[in-house]
């Protein structure tokens, strides 16, 4: 989807640059080819109907737009009343603490997202290579998470976990920790 979405922002860009030069670079001539100029005069429905087809699609664009900022606000801000809130932040803080004492578990961020009405729990686990992650899952799914959602009073509280390998960061240097053996 992103490539279309690319795709079409470029050949927009691309008519609307050429539409900006012709407008620029040639005041002595006319905007529209003598052929489309002619066209246009004899069929006097066309532009209009190009003007409504081009309100059409802007408003299709706001909309979708308008969707898509929704969509990251309640990512970012959940959409629940804010005594649940309060609870989410502090059993996230209790999760985030259980997680990272998980043997391979490196870093963890647990996130309330969704609406009122489809609530989620997202957390994202920062892994040593050598985790084994069905294990993880499992003591997580067993205590913490469940925890989790007995604090904010969701039992049915749906849970998206993502793994993700804990690799070093460009332009940090990593210093291994000496093994206590």
């Amino acid at each position: 989807m992103r490539l279309a979405i690319a795709a079409t922002g470029a050949v927009l860009f691309a008519c609307g640059a050429a539409a900006l030069a012709a407008g620029l670079g040639a005041p002595d001539s006319p905007l529209l080819d003598p052929a489309l100029a002619r066209f246009t005069g004899n069929h006097g429905w066309f532009l209009p109907a190009a003007a409504g087809t081009a309100e059409v699609l802007a408003l299709a664009g706001q909309l979708w737009l308008v969707v898509q900022v929704r969509r990251v606000v309640h990512r970012w801000w959940p959409d629940v009343d804010p005594e649940t809130r309060v609870r989410a932040r502090a059993a996230a803080d209790d999760l985030n603490r259980e997680a990272r004492a998980m043997p391979g578990v490196r870093d963890s961020r647990v996130r309330l997202t969704g609406t009122a009405d489809r609530p989620r729990l997202r957390l994202r686990l920062a892994c040593a290579g050598d985790t084994l992650i069905s294990e993880v899952y499992g003591e997580l799914g067993a205590g913490p998470v469940e925890r989790y959602r007995e604090a904010v009073g969701m039992p049915d509280l749906p849970v998206v976990i993502r793994f993700h390998p804990d690799l070093p960061r460009p332009g940090r240097r990593h210093h291994p920790q000496p093994d206590p053996a």
